[in-house]
């Protein structure tokens, strides 16, 4: 079976693109990650990658596995994959771009996204019941009117 490079359109089979072992490990760490993770994590490799050269898969699966032993919270390893591909994809566009050569730059954006406050997810307010109340009370008019129509919507 014959596949087309997406980036620069070279045709190969797939047994080539198979064929590296290192490949294969990368291929397997990156689908095993969650999208929100493996998307910048791709994009971060192609930071390491001169202009005019490949990177070698032996050397983008050892950049994958540093990038994720930085931090056991894949969310924010992923949050700082994206905020740190955006700063870098903005200064590739200068004459003295060159390729990243460690994790630095991206070990100083993990550290502001782990100090962020975490969002607190919000609970499902149960309208017929009050906080106020003791049990078996009556609910205020509010939170009667409002079970009214919860029990009469229509789903």
């Amino acid at each position: 079976m014959r596949v087309r490079c997406p980036c620069c359109h070279a045709e190969y089979s797939i047994e080539q693109a198979v064929e590296d072992e290192a490949a294969r490990e990368l291929m397997g760490l990156l689908s095993d990650l969650p999208r929100e993770v493996s998307r910048p994590l791709a994009a971060y490799l192609g930071l390491f990658r001169a202009k005019s050269r490949a990177l070698a898969w032996e050397r983008a699966l050892r950049i994958a596995r540093e990038v994720l032993d930085l931090h056991r919270d894949t969310q924010a390893v992923g949050a700082a994959l994206s905020d740190t591909v955006e700063a870098m994809r903005t200064k590739q566009q200068g004459a003295d771009w060159r390729p990243l050569a460690n994790h630095n730059y991206l070990k100083r954006v993990l550290e502001t996204v782990a100090a962020r406050p975490q969002p607190v997810p919000l609970e499902r307010i149960d309208p017929t019941a009050s906080a106020s109340a003791a049990p078996g009370a009556p609910a205020s008019k509010t939170a009667q009117a409002v079970a009214r129509l919860m029990r009469n919507r229509r789903d």
